[in-house]
């Protein structure tokens, strides 16, 4: 198992226990918030690892791409919550975020050590 499945899921059961603290709205924001950044971020991290074994020339191309798909993620988010207005009843803004971008850093450095590993490896060989 790597230290990136690690903190996720040591992430995911922190957002739990906040989530079920807070309750309401702003626990239903740090939950999806969680799920939301790690989402995207691991789904980048898993590109990023392909090219990372199949042309890692293009190392740091692949971490501007990544940067760029969390940005447009938290775009799409603020479209979403602006335009269903009943969302922003159900889950908080401002939490939404706070987990999102928790998560996006959790995953982030974690993902980048176990990258760099790859890294490693490769000129290992």
């Amino acid at each position: 198992m790597t230290l990136t499945t690690l903190s996720t899921l040591a992430g995911l059961a922190a957002a739990l226990s906040l989530a079920a603290w807070l309750g309401g709205a702003e626990g239903t924001g740090v939950l999806t918030g969680f799920l939301a950044g790690a989402a995207v971020t691991g789904a980048c991290l898993v590109r990023q690892r392909r090219v990372l074994r199949a042309r890692p020339d293009r190392a740091l191309r692949s971490m501007v791409e990544g940067f760029l798909a969390k940005l447009v993620a938290v775009v799409a988010v603020v479209l979403v919550f602006v335009v269903f207005r009943p969302l922003r009843e159900v889950a908080d803004l401002r939490t939404f975020f706070l987990a999102f971008a928790g998560s996006m850093l959790l995953l982030l450095f974690t993902g980048t050590f176990d990258n760099a590993q790859i890294l490693r490896e490769r000129r290992a060989e």
